[in-house]
């Protein structure tokens, strides 16, 4: 065993949080309590002001380790960003510090990413629980009918962002851009698309489990903003234009042109209509 260990791959489990004290413990377990032991887990506080750190630092495992930022950029982009340049593993695996992992998660998921060493993302089906109840979601399996989902106005999601685990040296040549305060996920999931040269795959066992709460983010206006700046930014780098630098210039863009105007609002509109009717799902 002790052998198998030393030839596999190490993995980093990244984890960001901003006051999670309720959840937090739970998610660490999850990762602690993996059939794959070869792993690291790192945790970056987001200037958080409740208990959660004390909470990290309750548990005693050589394989934590816990960066506090102190003048970095606040937000998920910057914080994954401090822990993919931290990480020692060939293999990064994202975990939310308000969700959990399956036992197996990190060994099935490897196991296939393995399979095609240094080009495949993986990701797997999820347990949704909402209002205390279960719902399994299971996104394709294969890479072509994954990345037809990324040209779609509606029913994009074909792979879970925080399901994935994909080689470090991908993750660091396509970093998440702190331009964006949501959709930073899906972001450098259409980035990584679109260098052409990676594969994504996505487990059909239901490994992660995902909470959906009244704080999540889908429920703020501005993540409707950045579900269309995203879109926005895929269609300019598709016309070889230059993207916005953010969200605000793409608005004060929006207010000088009348007619790009009206289509931002008639998406957005579609966007929460869709949103909703998943929601009653």
């Amino acid at each position: 065993g002790v052998l198998l260990l030393m030839i596999r791959p190490l993995v980093s489990v990244i984890m960001s949080f901003f006051n999670e004290e309720r959840y937090i413990g739970k998610a660490i377990e999850s990762v602690l309590n993996q059939t794959y032991q070869n792993f690291e887990l790192i945790i970056v506080d987001d200037y958080s002001t409740d208990e959660s750190i004390e909470i990290c630092k309750s548990f005693f495992d050589s394989r934590i380790r816990i960066y506090q930022k102190t003048n970095e950029p606040r937000y998920l982009a910057a914080s994954r960003n401090i822990a993919i340049r931290m990480a020692k593993g060939d293999y990064i695996i994202l975990q939310d510090a308000d969700d959990r992992s399956h036992p197996e998660r990190i060994e099935i998921q490897l196991n296939k990413a393995i399979e095609n060493p240094g080009r495949r993302i993986v990701g797997c089906s999820v347990t949704k629980v909402q209002n205390g109840l279960n719902n399994i979601v299971n996104p394709p399996e294969k890479h072509e009918e994954i990345c037809a989902g990324f040209h779609r106005i509606h029913n994009r999601t074909t792979i879970f962002s925080q399901t994935i685990l994909a080689p470090k040296n991908i993750l660091l040549d396509i970093p998440y851009r702190e331009k964006f305060r949501y959709m930073q996920d899906w972001d450098q999931t259409l980035r990584m698309y679109e260098s052409g040269n990676l594969e994504f795959y996505n487990c059909q066992e239901p490994l992660y489990t995902y909470y959906i709460r009244p704080k999540c983010v889908f429920f703020k206006p501005e993540w409707l903003d950045y579900n269309f700046f995203v879109r926005n930014c895929q269609s300019r780098r598709k016309k070889k234009l230059k993207e916005f630098e953010t969200l605000p210039d793409l608005l004060t863009y929006l207010d000088k042109h009348p007619f790009e105007r009206l289509k931002f609002l008639g998406l957005r509109k579609l966007i929460e209509i869709n949103l909703h009717i998943k929601q009653r799902t």
